[in-house]
């Protein structure tokens, strides 16, 4: 079902319930109404008749019974009985008395006063006259013919404008929906437009202020994001590409000369130097790429536990220095810890090693002599770790573009490497709720300040 139908449904629903419960409502209280003012005019005839047979001497109970034949007030059917104290019947306007006016009857009027009662159609009302000399139990009752007639013709109005305000209020319900849900038709077609070659196109956000232009806005920044991300792809696989063509295009190039089959033993000693180090400079941009890949993926926190970051930072480094031994570190805390638990943050061991690793594998690489420093600090939130180096610096157009996937500054084109390890480290921290911030002079040095959320602050 769509989604207007299902408004004009609702609201229908709603205002059914409305319209019966008035409806209802009204018929209720005009029953009540028609009962309370009937009966009250059956009294009035019970007391009429008392009086006149009680305290007018002329009146004998045959006159009265011609008398209340021919009243104008006379009720339809009516029947009116007067007894003595005794219970004696001492008038009756007909022959026979019907069977439910009886002794229990009497007596429960006699005990309460009043009474009033319904009874297979009739209005009764029961009460005690007090006379001059003599006490009187009146008994009176008729049929309300007019007034139960007058309610049928209610109960049929009433109906038949529940059914019709019922079939107004769909079809308004469905008109009112339907325009209402314009702009999300307009917002579906515009949506329909747009593939993955055409994620530039937006939707339009109306007025910019109802829940609706909220929707569009919304839906238009996550086609920035999917932009974003197609054009990080394209990126990604057009760089990747190129970076896997110039070591593979090496191999193949040495590989044709190796076939010649005129070299030396020598020169093929010498081609078989270059094609493992062409190999291995392979293996390590597909390593690159696939850390890379590993880290952008992997949203997975549940493997997280707490670690010391200074262990992370000592595995880093012990595994650098046996790949690079001439790589020097210096490890300092900034502060003495007040506990254990003041540089202990929630992470994959594993994920951290690699981040500090690129992080200061690059401040050995691009520094005079080849050297870094890594400090490690405290704060009420966070656990700092900065890794400074003497190098080359960083110029400050490119700080901005460090972190992505292949870029490299103009200054490090000549060192080895290819953009991958600063990607991987913002990836990686990312998981982590960290932040990084780079300061840096060309020919000065830079230092990457890393923060990340403590456990126990």
């Amino acid at each position: 079902m769509k989604i207007r139908f299902k408004i004009a449904l609702q609201f229908s629903l709603i205002a059914a319930f409305i319209l019966l419960a008035f409806s209802v409502t009204i018929y209720l209280r005009a029953d009540y109404v028609r009962h309370r003012n009937y009966v009250d005019r059956l009294k009035k005839r019970a007391v009429t008749t008392a009086r006149l047979l009680v305290y007018v001497k002329e009146f004998t109970p045959k006159m009265l019974k011609l008398l209340d034949r021919n009243s104008l007030s006379r009720l339809n059917d009516e029947q009116v009985f007067i007894f003595n104290h005794s219970d004696s019947l001492t008038f009756s306007n007909i022959n026979k008395i019907p069977s439910n006016i009886n002794i229990a009857l009497l007596d429960k009027i006699k005990k309460k006063k009043e009474i009033r009662f319904q009874e297979n159609g009739r209005e009764y009302v029961g009460l005690v006259f007090e006379g001059k000399f003599e006490t009187f139990i009146v008994v009176a009752s008729a049929i309300d013919s007019i007034g139960i007639k007058d309610l049928k013709s209610l109960s049929e109005t009433l109906l038949i404008g529940f059914l019709a305000g019922i079939f107004v209020v769909i079809i308004a319900g469905i008109f009112f929906a339907s325009e209402s849900l314009k702009p999300i038709q307009s917002i579906n077609q515009q949506v329909k437009k747009i593939s993955a070659q055409h994620l530039r196109e937006r939707v339009n956000e109306g007025n910019g202020k109802d829940e609706i232009a909220e929707l569009a806005m919304n839906f238009n920044r996550m086609l920035e994001r999917l932009n974003l991300a197609f054009e990080q792809q394209r990126s990604f696989v057009s760089q990747a590409s190129h970076e896997l063509r110039t070591p593979l295009a090496a191999i193949k190039s040495e590989i044709q000369l190796a076939q010649d089959g005129t070299q030396s033993i020598e020169e093929y000693k010498s081609v078989l130097a270059t094609l493992l180090i062409d190999t291995d400079r392979l293996i390590a941009l597909s390593n690159g790429l696939l850390q890379l890949a590993r880290s952008m993926e992997n949203e997975n926190v549940d493997n997280f536990i707490p670690l010391h970051i200074e262990e992370s930072i000592f595995l880093a480094n012990s595994e650098l220095k046996m790949a690079k031994p001439d790589y020097k570190t210096e490890v300092h805390f900034d502060r003495v810890p007040i506990d254990e638990n003041s540089t202990v943050v929630s992470g994959n061991e594993i994920l951290l090693k690699n981040l500090f690793l690129n992080l200061i594998d690059n401040a050995c690489k691009y520094s005079i002599d080849q050297s870094a420093e890594i400090r490690i600090g405290f704060d009420q939130k966070f656990v700092i770790v900065k890794i400074s180096d003497s190098g080359i610096g960083i110029p400050e157009a490119s700080l901005e573009k460090i972190f992505s996937p292949f870029y490299r500054a103009d200054n490090a084109i000549q060192a080895n490497g290819f953009g991958i390890g600063l990607s991987v480290t913002q990836s990686i921290l990312k998981l982590h709720h960290g932040t990084i911030d780079v300061q840096s002079a060309v020919n000065k040095g830079s230092v990457f300040s890393v923060k990340i959320p403590r456990i126990y602050s």
